[in-house]
């Protein structure tokens, strides 16, 4: 392992100043913020009977069809605020909503309340959803045609919201680590262990946990979500591969899409080492957390109690930190992005790596999978020399 690198803070040259020389300062034009986003109509209160159909629209689907359909009953309070944030700012009903309110309401949330995209786009996305069903629902288009005269307008496109894409959120550059870069960051932390074990033995215990749980993230492909609640009951053995022993699979409670609860999957493993890792951290490292006997979560803390996401997402980073790679493109997930990218390497169907990681559609996974440069060449040479060959042969 190389020796640790010291950097020293650059030395600052002391100012000096000639005292009788006057400093002018060049004045600086000072551009006044933009006037923030206002509805371009006055609010009004609504009648009675403008009221009571409101009510009954979003019963309709905020205790109706979301539920229904099995959305969680957080998301579904979180969408109704959305949908009562919009209302009260533009002051209208449902059905005088038009596609320049959203807009105006969009710019409010961004420019005046500086709320993150990612919130602003969960809020846009509950109202385009909310919108969308009024507009289709022909029974409550018939009433409000009769009594008001107006139509519900789907009021929320592509055009004007904002569109989730996956690279450019939240990270300048997403990244992952080839095989050879994975295996040789274990190496480097196998060494930073034995150090340990020497000099620090209660950082060895964190290490020695840290080791076995990213190993286990990385075998099964799990969000952190997922690796977060194991328990020392989510394993199952694989009658097909009783070499895996207890560990044939991972029972876990994956990401929900549309407002759904955590959904269950069972995910099998593919690296007959993890049996070994998984056996040597139950009876070796986690004793030395000294669990209260109720204790059934896998990955424990100082305290001896589950260790929290924050908690494991730092450990990561500590890990990155620690192997010399740069913590700030690389994160928890990327282990994700690795499982998947390596099956690939590794010509696993497709089908099988989307099944497996919990993605309901292929293109899901293809944006997981990375392939190095060498890989492709590699393929490419090989198609080229079989078509050659074949071409030879026909000759």
């Amino acid at each position: 392992m190389s020796g640790r690198i010291l950097t020293f803070p650059g030395v600052t040259p002391p100012l000096t100043a000639d005292l009788g020389t006057q400093v002018v300062v060049p004045s600086r034009r000072v551009t006044a913020p933009p006037p923030a986003p206002t509805p371009c109509r006055p609010p009004r209160a609504l009648t009675e009977a403008e009221h009571e159909i409101q009510k009954r629209m979003f019963r309709a689907y905020f205790e109706g069809r979301r539920p229904a359909r099995n959305h969680s009953q957080v998301s579904i309070k979180g969408d109704r605020a959305a949908v009562h944030d919009l209302l009260n700012f533009i002051g209208q009903p449902l059905w005088e909503l038009s596609e320049s309110d959203f807009e105006v309401w969009s710019a409010h949330l961004g420019m005046t309340r500086h709320l993150a995209q990612t919130t602003q786009r969960r809020m846009q996305g509950a109202v385009a959803c909310f919108m969308r069903y009024l507009a289709r629902h022909t029974a409550f288009q018939n009433e409000v045609q009769a009594k008001f005269g107006k139509r519900l307008q789907e009021i929320a496109s592509p055009e004007n919201r904002i569109i989730h894409n996956t690279d450019a959120n939240r990270t300048r550059k997403r990244r992952y680590l080839i095989m050879e870069e994975f295996q040789e960051l274990f190496r480097v932390l196998d060494a930073a262990i034995e150090i340990a074990v020497i000099e620090r033995p209660r950082q060895a215990r964190a290490l020695m946990r840290d080791k076995a749980m990213f190993i286990t993230f990385y075998t099964y492909g799990l969000r952190l979500s997922e690796g977060y609640g194991l328990n020392l009951s989510s394993f199952r053995p694989n009658p097909d591969l009783p070499e895996l022993g207890n560990y044939g699979s991972a029972d876990v409670y994956g990401k929900g899409s549309n407002g759904s609860g955590p959904r269950f999957r069972s995910v099998p493993a593919v690296l007959p080492d993890i049996r070994a890792v998984l056996e040597w951290y139950l009876q070796i490292v986690r004793p030395r957390y000294h669990p209260a006997p109720d204790e059934d979560a896998l990955w424990l803390s100082e305290w001896g109690r589950r260790l929290c996401r924050s908690a494991i997402a730092a450990r990561f980073k500590a890990i990155l930190v620690l192997t010399g790679h740069d913590p700030k493109l690389l994160s928890l997930h990327s282990l994700r992005h690795m499982s998947v990218s390596h099956e690939a390497e590794a010509d696993v169907p497709l089908r099988f790596t989307q099944v497996r990681h919990g993605h309901r559609h292929a293109s899901t996974t293809q944006q997981y999978t990375h392939l190095p440069e060498k890989f492709i060449r590699d393929i490419a040479r090989r198609l080229v020399r079989q078509v050659s060959n074949t071409g030879d042969s026909n000759d």
